[in-house]
């Protein structure tokens, strides 16, 4: 038997590669009321700003496609047009006396002018990545090591996810479904580098004590509900508000209602057994027992 025992399959790491240099993101986010800047990454504390100074509160944030393209429509139509006009007024403390009282503005797609503003972002980033991805699955000057062995790739990124498939067990799903590849492989080379499992993500005091862990629970993969991974991945870029897994569920969803369906209406048909000696049927091996012995003389 030519069984192949998995867990004694080879798993072994490359030295750490040199560091890499992410270049900063010059451009910055206005407040839509004043002239206060914030850099792309402090996008929180422009959300802040604009809660604590300006009353502003923006209904799922997290949703938004192109958070800094949002601020600057609507910096631009709250500077036509008063608030009030696009914003519901939320009043804290409302039993309080009137000068402790405070309005706040709620901005939310409920109004169709923030709903399509928010659908036409999710179109225009989900064109990008469709373009960036259709770009890498091309690419041919793909060059990276193997995250567990010293095996160097040339060529496309396929070849690398093949060999890490087959060679090493490590599955992430078909590189086709992915973008930002070689993101993607840093972070799970980070990762690796601080000695933590790409499954379960504990910490490991060594790199040979990882590699066993790994191999011996069978950890090949990543963590798929950790949504740090969600931006490599096509799926979650298709629908406004819809990750991998609420898109999943509703498939099932789908599947078991239609499995329903399809079936409701089916009855069972009764199973006949047949004589041995003539075409007579009967539906149950007692009554074909009486027939084959009027029948045919000397059964018992």
């Amino acid at each position: 038997a030519d069984i192949k025992d998995c867990i004694l399959e080879p798993l072994s790491f490359p030295e750490s590669p040199g560091p890499t240099t992410v270049p900063s993101d010059a451009v910055h986010l206005p407040c839509m009321f004043c002239e206060q800047l914030y850099k792309v990454a402090e996008k929180d504390g422009l959300i802040k700003h604009m809660i604590i100074e300006h009353k502003l509160v923006i209904a799922d944030v997290k949703l938004i496609a192109n958070f800094r393209s949002y601020v600057l429509y609507w910096k631009k139509r709250f500077s036509e047009q008063p608030i009030t006009e696009f914003c519901s007024v939320i009043k804290t403390n409302s039993e309080a006396p009137e000068e402790q009282q405070e309005n706040y503005f709620f901005l939310c797609d409920v109004l169709p002018e923030d709903r399509v503003l928010r659908e036409e972002l999710q179109q225009e980033r989900l064109r990008i990545i469709l373009e960036q991805q259709q770009c890498e699955r091309s690419d041919t000057s793909f060059q990276r090591l193997c995250m567990f062995c010293d095996e160097e790739f040339k060529g496309n990124r396929s070849i690398l996810f093949k060999h890490m498939k087959e060679e090493h067990s490590f599955n992430v799903g078909l590189p086709d479904n992915l973008v930002y590849c070689n993101e993607f492989l840093d972070v799970l080379q980070r990762k690796l580098d601080n000695l933590q499992c790409l499954y379960c993500e504990k910490i490991f005091r060594n790199k040979s004590t990882l590699k066993d862990h790994m191999r011996k629970k069978q950890h090949r993969k990543i963590k798929a509900q950790n949504q740090e991974y969600d931006r490599f991945y096509i799926i979650n870029y298709l629908e406004l508000g819809k990750n991998w897994e609420t898109v999943q569920s509703e498939d099932d969803r789908e599947f078991r209602d239609n499995n329903e369906e399809d079936w409701s209406d089916w009855e069972e048909l009764p199973v006949f057994a047949v004589c041995l000696f003539c075409d007579k049927q009967a539906d149950t091996n007692e009554k074909l027992l009486c027939h084959m012995k009027v029948c045919i003389p000397g059964v018992s």
